[in-house]
């Protein structure tokens, strides 16, 4: 269930299965692949980006209309025509788009997963620059959000943590993907929070009580993994 997404208007189913194939008009589509619809108040249609955020550089504009969408992934969240959104839509052959923007028929994920997420390679590359670093003690939260070029959005992990509670986003297996944030109930009651490599590992401060990679669980009191909202 996509409960990170608030939508203000029902959406309008646009594809149909047929022989294993999504066929959309005289567009046959991959198997697994879906259609949307871009919607934006300007007309001007919605920027796609070399990746899952606005903060990558734009590589054109996806006009009002049908989409096709080869996958998705977490990304960004992002207010637009369709309310509130963490996902982003790829676009074959070009791009990241947000699907704030896109009426796909559904609240939840219409294609697959997405094997690549460029924001949460940012992420990581931001802690593996940092190891050994002791800059971040105490500050387990701030290391997770400016990891993603964000500060300030919770006072604590603890706080972060009970964020992804309340909107129902947050897993307890060990098996967060790449980009997750993973969360302990350590330090009452600030909690720690760390960034998953979608392998196993992950980054954090307080490891051996610096910046590091270990291996999870690693410390005591798990609480689970959910996908940045911010």
């Amino acid at each position: 269930m996509r409960t990170a997404l608030i939508r203000t208007v029902s959406r309008i189913a646009t594809s149909a299965l047929l022989g294993g194939l999504a066929v959309t008009g005289a567009v046959v589509l991959p198997a697994h692949a879906a259609t949307g619809t871009v919607v934006t108040d300007s007309g001007s249609g919605v920027t796609i980006r070399s990746g899952n955020a606005t903060t990558f550089g734009s590589v054109g504009t996806q006009p009002n209309g049908a989409v096709e969408i080869d996958c998705q992934i977490y990304g960004e969240p992002v207010t637009g025509k369709f309310g509130r959104s963490l996902v982003w839509d790829h676009v074959p052959g070009k791009g990241y788009i947000s699907d704030s923007y896109v009426n796909t028929g559904s609240t939840g994920l219409v294609a697959p997963l997405c094997t690549e997420n460029p924001r949460a390679d940012k992420a990581i590359a931001w802690y593996a620059a940092r190891n050994g670093s002791t800059a971040f003690q105490g500050y387990c939260e701030m290391a997770a959000e400016n990891s993603y070029g964000k500060t300030g959005i919770w006072a604590s992990a603890k706080a972060d943590w009970n964020d992804a509670v309340a909107r129902g986003a947050a897993h307890t297996d060990l098996n967060p993907p790449k980009g997750a944030l993973v969360f302990w109930d350590l330090a009452a009651p600030y909690g720690h929070v760390g960034v998953a490599r979608g392998d196993g590992y992950f980054w954090a401060t307080s490891v051996n009580s610096k910046i590091g990679l270990a291996k999870l669980p690693y410390f005591n009191s798990y609480l689970g993994w959910a996908y940045p909202n911010f």
